[in-house]
């Protein structure tokens, strides 16, 4: 026995002739019993797609015959699809005819099996009127400042050096748990607080949403936190002379439709750790500037306006107030081409990163020189004009477009199917086309690429009528009219499209959407819809690069309708990278090679 690699078996066998004229052979093909044997004949229906290659079905007797071959060569049929079970054991026969004879006995029977099938997910029918979801636009960790756990951001620490020998330090690394909790009870043993700006994301401030960090950001909101110590030390003596640290807030917002950015800081002072000096109570012991420094694009040179003076008389014991701060800051709207078409042409990155310099004014203490430095990572906001109005975002954040899996739950099945096997959950990347509907396509992204041109790899025009699978299921109770589709993913406007070439940033291209995985949408006789992969071709390795899909086209083109808002919405432009949500697929595991799941 032998395993056919799908459920359109092809089968072999060799003839040879007495005479040596050519002939052909007549398979049948039976079930079997618990044994391996023989026991029901298969009558097998339907037509090749090339019957003159690969034999052709008499349907009068339900066995399929090959086209004639030469005496001693090996005569082949392919079994049409639908007449075989998936992971079934067959026996198949054959008898030969030469053209004037017939071949009195059969040969003996030889048995194969056909492959399992890797995927059988149970789906939903599509619902018309299902409410769509909201685009993912939930706290993210911002890049660089680190986790609660580890504390996996790099600090710094600058130092300057003094003529009296001494050397005062600043550094920075990002906060954890701990400290956020002793600036709270800090802040709570105030016996009166001045009235301070208040935070301007309240949401950051209680905890609820940060989970494993403490630094988040959304599309056009931000929630950094740090912690800086300020250092004098004694060089020669190798002692500390004063030490302190602080808490560092510092929350942004950017305009979605709008060119304003607003910025807030807090700086509060923490308990001594065990182990430093104090600084002595005198005023001015320690003295602060901190201004939000903004790379080229700002209008005016930012600045912060304190609720008061970032001086204090002394250490946390001593002197435990704190400071806020706000600050609005406008782009100046410059881009490096106002009149060019691409993304790049009209955007600009904007990058905000705290600095902060330190010094004292006790002369007979301490020297009257200053440390500076950063507090904290740069954080990038990007300003475009790629949509109008123009608009502000958090450059590095990544959205989320969901898919309403009621509405269109074979789409999103292929997507989770894919991006979850193949992709493992890595983002996408965005492959804009043009700039309203009489651009020349591809003229917005970095290659000049129409996304079509992708699509035209995995799925060329007319492939769902001819080579999609047969029982791809459209939903004419919903759309009348509606035909078979093919559905590609990822998606071929993004860079990560099987169709990408290499030389324009993609990985692993392929030649053909033939070397996808293969999957397709049916609904059943008894009315339960399942996407299968297609039992005509090799079983997913999942070491593919892409999916194909043969759906309704409804359903395909609906699943996606609302791409065009997500990408406006959130302003998403040449690159960036953005990820696929597929709501309800918790269900399924996508850890085993074979994946078998019900999500209705």
């Amino acid at each position: 026995m032998w395993q056919v690699d799908r459920t359109v078996a092809q089968l072999r066998n060799s003839v040879t002739d007495p005479d040596g004229d050519k002939a052909n052979l007549t398979f049948e093909v039976w079930t079997v019993d618990s044994a391996g044997k023989p026991k029901a004949k298969v009558k097998l229906t339907g037509q090749n797609a090339d019957p003159a290659n690969q034999g052709d079905v008499s349907a009068e007797y339900g066995v399929i015959v090959s086209k004639m071959v030469a005496s001693g060569s090996k005569a082949t049929v392919t079994v049409p699809q639908g007449n075989l079970k998936p992971a079934t054991t067959y026996a198949f026969r054959t008898s030969a005819y030469d053209g004037s004879l017939y071949e009195t006995d059969w040969s003996p029977y030889a048995t194969f099996k056909t492959r399992a099938r890797q995927v059988d997910i149970t789906l939903p029918a599509p619902k018309k009127d299902a409410t769509d979801p909201a685009f993912d636009t939930s706290w993210q960790p911002v890049p660089g400042w680190g986790s609660v756990q580890t504390r996996d951001a790099a600090g710094e620490q600058h130092c300057e050096a003094t003529a009296k020998g001494d050397r005062l330090c600043i550094a920075w690394e990002p906060a954890t748990k701990e400290d956020i909790e002793a600036a709270r009870e800090s802040r709570a043993r105030l016996k009166s607080p001045r009235a301070a700006n208040p935070p301007l994301h309240d949401s950051c401030e209680v905890g609820a949403t940060q989970g494993t960090y403490l630094s988040v950001f959304t599309r056009d909101k931000a929630c950094m936190y740090g912690k800086f110590s300020v250092q004098v030390t004694d060089e020669a003596a190798l002692e500390e002379k004063g030490y302190q640290e602080f808490l560092y807030s510092s929350h942004m917002s950017t305009a979605l439709t709008g060119t304003e950015l607003k910025l807030w800081a807090r700086v509060t002072p923490l308990p001594m750790p065990a182990g430093h000096l104090p600084f002595p109570a005198q005023p001015g012991a320690i003295k602060l500037t901190i201004s939000p420094q903004c790379s080229a694009g700002c209008a005016d040179k930012p600045s912060y306006a304190w609720d008061g003076k970032l001086m204090w008389g002394g250490s946390y014991d001593i002197d435990p107030h704190e400071e806020t701060a706000t600050a609005t800051v406008q782009w100046s709207g410059g881009v490096p081409d106002e009149s060019g078409k691409k993304d790049s042409d009209l955007s600009q990155a904007l990058a905000f990163a705290p600095y902060a310099t330190f010094s004292t004014s006790v002369p007979e203490t301490f020297p009257t020189d200053n440390s500076q430095g950063f507090l904290g990572n740069p954080v990038f906001v990007r300003c475009d004009m790629v949509y109008s109005p123009a608009g502000c975002v958090f450059r590095d954040y990544m959205p989320g477009y969901v898919f309403n899996t009621a509405k269109t739950p074979a789409a999103a099945a292929h997507a989770w199917l894919i991006q979850a096997k193949i992709r493992e959950g890595a983002p996408l990347s965005y492959l804009p086309d043009r700039r309203g509907d009489t651009g020349e396509h591809g003229e917005r992204n970095k290659y000049g690429r129409d996304p079509d041109a992708n699509r035209r790899v995995i799925c060329p025009d007319g492939w769902a009528a001819k080579s999609g699978h047969p029982d791809t299921t459209p939903v004419t109770d919903i759309s009348a009219g509606d035909k078979p589709s093919c559905d590609e993913f990822t998606f071929a406007a993004s860079y990560n499209s099987g169709g990408m070439p290499s030389d324009m940033g993609g990985t692993n291209p392929v030649t053909s959407g033939d070397k996808c995985a293969q999957t397709y949408a049916t609904k059943l006789s008894d009315g339960t819809w399942r996407l299968y992969d297609d039992e005509r071709t090799a079983a997913p390795t999942w070491s593919e690069v892409c999916g194909r899909s043969a759906m309704s086209g409804w359903v395909n083109s609906t699943s996606m309708s609302r791409f065009p808002m997500f990408a406006k919405e959130l302003r998403l432009i040449d690159q960036d990278a953005y990820f696929v949500r597929t709501p309800g697929f918790d269900k399924c595991d996508a850890s085993k090679p074979t994946i078998k799941c019900d999500i209705r």
